[in-house]
């Protein structure tokens, strides 16, 4: 019977129930009796469901991470386990609680690169055992519970008001300060006061009736 490989599988042998081997990618003629479990080699992607994960500050937030793996031996991924992504989405999972029920709340969305480096270092030994490698975890979300996600806008707008105020503030010190100043320099140099009504007379239009012819 003939079977076909493409460069990216392999294919584990089975001949009459004992493990015979792993056979390469091409067109192979074995008897009927042989079977052969196929395995894609190519990079995937999983994205475990999000969880809500209490920190040690006891807040539930919820967390999402994304997971590039790929079977590193066709051998042991078809042997080690009956469903083995279930296996690594599990591991995944646990990994990722153990990662966040160490941290305070606010410390989870600043340190995603952190949890994800613990995240692919506690599942590098399960991959292992499953045939497979995870080249790639990163935190896509994290979410908060909704009351604090209105404290921390109230906070933000509270914080924005706070400025507008501050730059009021300073516009009104400047302001009085530049009238102190012209105070002074009227109580110093009384001519000035003369000077600017002469100014200010110089710049009077006065608009005139048209004579009638």
């Amino acid at each position: 019977m003939k079977h076909t490989l493409y460069p990216w599988e392999r294919a584990v042998q089975f001949d009459r129930g004992v493990l015979v081997g792993e056979v390469e990618p091409g067109e192979h003629k074995l008897p009927r009796r042989v079977v052969l479990h196929r395995v894609d080699l190519r990079p995937r992607t999983m994205t475990p469901a999000a969880q809500d994960v209490p920190t040690a500050d006891s807040v539930l937030v919820r967390v999402t991470v994304v997971v590039r793996w790929a079977v590193s031996s066709a051998t042991t991924f078809v042997v080690a386990a009956a469903r083995p992504e279930d296996e690594l989405y599990t591991a995944v999972q646990l990994a990722l609680r153990g990662a966040v029920v160490t941290r305070a709340h606010s410390a989870i969305d600043a340190e995603r690169e952190a949890i994800a480096a613990e995240i692919a270092a506690a599942v590098a030994a399960r991959a292992e055992e499953l045939g497979v490698t995870v080249s790639e975890v990163a935190v896509r979300d994290v979410v908060m519970p909704g009351e604090l996600r209105r404290a921390a806008l109230a906070e933000l707008v509270a914080a924005s008001e706070g400025r507008a105020a501050l730059e009021r503030a300073r516009g009104e010190t400047a302001a009085l300060r530049s009238l102190l100043n012209a105070a002074r320099l009227a109580e110093e140099h009384p001519a000035l006061l003369e000077l600017r009504a002469l100014q200010a007379a110089s710049t009077v239009v006065v608009d005139r009736p048209a004579r009638k012819s």
